[in-house]
């Protein structure tokens, strides 16, 4: 399995490639080469599995044994799930009319971030620990990732982790599971800007056919809603439905072509949706053109330049044949998450909330009578604002609670100040500290480690 950029201008690269390099050389996004294909056979038999024995089973497809050895893939895995609360790592709740929603927020950080980087954590290290390597990760985030990301390499010596939160932006609770985390390899720092702004600074025998599942995804980045479309891609019978915010740059990409930022960017209860450019769209339009790494590169750089974008008709329409799209406002958030509560004693996060208002929409227009899954982002404890504006009472896990006594560091970026520029200078230092202890002596007053610079997002 081979890894190539979105943009047609970089060779491609391997597993290990991919996973170390953040953006390709060309500034595009790395996609798999190919999508595997699944019979209707490999696809019964996986939905027995357990959900750590499946995401072994699907890293296998991409990850070659040459690289990662099956049963050191399984352990890593292991290793990366042994933190959840939830003995299943992830659990369905079945709800009044037909209201599904999938909880994805067992992890660490009560958000599904930690599904995926769980993982990632476990593979960098294992690479690292072969070749006796050192890197440095550099993270924006809008709220969620960041935290999922800094407890994914927390205390790891031959990694250092730089994160940058949108300050005011993010709730309390996604801010302190950051800035009270207090290791030597992290290094937060607090930007009086928003989150896109962030990231302009850091780069059986039985024959009756499966059943098709519409799979409603919460999404800001479009991450989310991607992997969707590759498990589309992949043979697995569902429909998918992107659900946003105020922030509707995804959904007036599939109603109207219209791939465009809007002014500013608009502060919701749903902060980690809070974002103006999904840079993982880039992903789904490459997926769309028949891998066409020249147009997504001509389509990109015109977005990077304006922040404008009318899709060609013929992409367009191959979009909104792939996706459904819905938004809603902070009053639909809040209708749904009342709602959800009276009729299950059910708590959702604003973002859950989200998918569940396009549930009820459907419901209450009779529009659809095919089996629909919501996708639950994070746990409602993290957004304690946003469950009191729906007249609800938090609820809030000793852990949650915990954060508030906690002693916190960050390094605050001012609006104006170039941080690109104080970032260059910490990293310097890190690589210093690391250069130093491999030689045996440390200078004073360092921190951290060095190496190479991983950009995520």
């Amino acid at each position: 399995m081979e890894y190539v950029s979105t943009r047609g201008g970089s060779r491609a690269v391997d597993f290990e490639g991919a996973l170390f390099s953040g953006y390709a050389p060309d500034g595009g996004l790395f996609m798999p080469r190919s999508i595997p294909l699944l019979d209707e056979a490999t696809l019964r038999s996986w939905s027995r599995l357990s959900y750590p024995e499946l995401v072994k089973e699907l890293c296998s497809l991409f990850i070659a044994p040459e690289l990662v050895p099956r049963s050191t893939l399984n352990d890593l895995i292991d290793r990366a799930f042994s933190r959840f609360r939830h003995k299943d790592v992830v659990h369905m709740s079945r709800l009044k009319d037909g209201l599904n929603v999938l909880e994805l927020w067992h992890g660490v950080t009560y958000a599904f971030k930690d599904l995926s980087l769980s993982c990632t954590g476990q593979f960098l290290q294992y690479f690292l620990e072969k070749k006796q390597k050192h890197i440095t990760i550099l993270v924006g985030t809008s709220g969620d990732t960041g935290s999922s990301a800094i407890e994914s390499v927390r205390g790891q010596q031959n990694m250092d982790i730089f994160v940058l939160l949108p300050k005011g932006l993010c709730t309390q609770i996604q801010e302190l599971q950051m800035t009270t985390v207090i290791e030597d390899n992290v290094h937060v720092f607090a930007a009086h800007g928003n989150s896109d702004q962030i990231d302009e600074c850091a780069p059986s025998l039985d024959t009756t056919p499966l059943p098709v599942v519409e799979i409603v995804v919460p999404t800001g980045g479009g991450g989310n809603i991607t992997a969707g479309c590759i498990a589309q891609k992949m043979g697995l019978p569902i429909q998918l439905v992107a659900v946003v915010n105020s922030n509707d740059i995804i959904h007036r990409a599939v109603q109207h072509r219209d791939f465009s930022a809007s002014e500013h960017v608009k502060a919701t209860l749903a902060p980690a949706m809070d974002i103006q450019e999904p840079c993982n769209v880039e992903r789904i339009l490459w997926l769309l053109s028949g891998c066409d790494g020249h147009l997504v590169k001509t389509l990109m750089e015109q977005f990077t330049a304006s922040k404008s974008l009318k899709l060609p008709e013929d992409l367009h329409r191959k979009l909104s044949e792939t996706l459904r799209s819905s938004s809603a406002s902070d009053e639909d958030i809040v209708r749904a998450m009342w709602r959800c509560w009276e009729e299950n004693q059910c708590l959702l996060c604003p973002h859950t909330a989200v998918a569940a208002h396009y549930h009820y929409s459907q419901l209450d227009s009779c529009a659809s009578s095919t089996p629909r899954c919501c996708l639950a982002s994070a746990s409602a404890a993290k957004f304690q604002d946003a469950v009191l504006r729906a007249g609800l009472v938090p609820q809030l896990p000793p852990e949650i609670t915990a954060l508030t006594t906690m002693e916190t560091r960050s390094t605050a970026l001012q609006r104006g100040e170039d941080w690109a520029r104080v970032l260059r200078e910490r990293i310097a230092a890190v690589v210093r500290r690391w250069e130093a202890r491999r030689d045996g002596s440390v200078p004073p007053g360092l921190q951290g480690g060095g190496g190479q610079v991983v950009t995520q997002g």
